[in-house]
């Protein structure tokens, strides 16, 4: 079985923990993202792991995210006059370390783009039964960077909403995207074809002295267990 992490952790220890990752042959992808609590900018981190890989991941990140001493103003952050005067109460406050969470994954595909076949494609079906054909799935596809607007523009002329996410990959720190797409689960081959055909085929190595294929786009496809327009 195949799960999608994804950990958020704070800035100052995401460059080092992408570093020891990848030199243990995880491929990640990362975000930079924000948290709520201090406003402060954070990472988050997407990576795609067999059963066995979890615990050496999250053994990972665990040894590489520290709780750290931060202070906020203790005063609410609305301005009224009696604020204005008021000194400010700074609040020592404990954070850090991370949060990972995992979603188990239905499908996994490493497309190469233009007309050759995937390098990849794994399926982890659910029980028989249990997925209806229009069942919601979520469709996960990071690509690269100079694909992005074509496959982008693909899936939206062919009915798709998606939601485009800026992300950089973690072996080469080079900008790609990721593209959310929901899908019912009969579709999802089709959103796949459409990727695909708008994807350059790629055979070289990246780099080519590591011997480490450069696919055009990895692909997680999620369950999705519900769905709400607001």
């Amino acid at each position: 079985m195949m799960h999608l992490l994804l950990a958020i952790v704070q800035a100052e220890d995401a460059d080092v923990l992408v570093n020891r990752l990848v030199a243990r042959d995880f491929r990640v992808t990362r975000i930079n993202s924000v948290g709520s609590f201090l406003a402060r900018g954070n990472a988050t981190i997407l990576m795609g792991v067999n059963d066995e890989q979890i615990e050496p991941a999250l053994a990972i990140i665990r040894a590489t995210c520290h709780t750290r001493k931060a202070f906020v103003n203790a005063l609410p952050q609305v301005e009224t006059a009696s604020i204005s005067l008021a000194v400010p109460m700074p609040l020592e406050v404990l954070v850090g370390g991370a949060v990972v969470f995992g979603f188990p994954v239905t499908r996994f595909v490493r497309l190469r783009g233009g007309s050759a076949p995937p390098a990849l494609d794994q399926r982890f079906e659910p029980a028989a039964g249990e997925q209806a054909e229009d069942a919601l799935n979520m469709v996960a596809a990071i690509l690269q960077n100079e694909d992005a607007d074509a496959a982008a523009g693909g899936l939206l002329n062919a009915g798709y909403r998606l939601t485009r996410l800026n992300t950089a990959g973690g072996f080469l720190r080079r900008g790609n995207v990721t593209l959310l797409v929901g899908v019912e689960r009969g579709k999802v081959d089709d959103v796949l074809g459409v990727i695909q055909a708008n994807c350059r085929l790629r055979e070289e190595a990246r780099p080519a002295q590591a011997g480490m294929p450069m696919y055009s786009a990895t692909v997680f496809v999620l369950r999705a267990e519900r769905l709400v327009h607001l």
